[in-house]
């Protein structure tokens, strides 16, 4: 991303996402080179895991989401409602509705450590908005 002192860009989340699998995460923006806004589309369930580097932010635009968590009770959202899930807790997020968006804020190299050994990510990734 260009961080020149050029002229203001916008994005549209749903432009952004068009075209695109559920589970593309595009880094829309980072501040301080510290922490990023992703937006995706997602769908069923990501597989259950925990983050080892960070505290994990949830908003969701569009649809609903639940996030289920280890040793505790499940968390339903809906459009701008939500979340902050502390760094360590074992969750998994799933997808209540048919083409539900989302933003995600994180620390920059933001990692994943997953429960099971091979979990099926779908088409989980993550890329700059260009």
């Amino acid at each position: 991303m260009d961080r020149g002192l050029g002229a203001l860009k916008k994005f549209n989340v749903i432009d952004t996402l068009e075209g695109h699998p559920p589970r593309t995460n595009f880094n829309v923006f980072r501040l301080d080179d510290k922490y990023n806004l992703r937006i995706a589309r997602v769908e069923g369930r990501f597989p259950w895991h925990r983050h080892v580097n960070g505290d994990e932010g949830w908003l969701v635009l569009k649809g609903r989401l639940r996030i289920d968590v280890k040793d505790s009770p499940s968390l339903d959202l809906r459009a701008l409602e939500g979340t902050m899930i502390p760094v360590g807790m074992v969750h998994s997020p799933i997808a209540l509705e048919d083409d539900t968006v989302v933003a995600v804020f994180n620390v920059d190299d933001f990692q994943h450590e997953y429960v099971e050994e091979a979990p099926d990510l779908g088409a989980f990734g993550e890329r700059d908005v260009e």
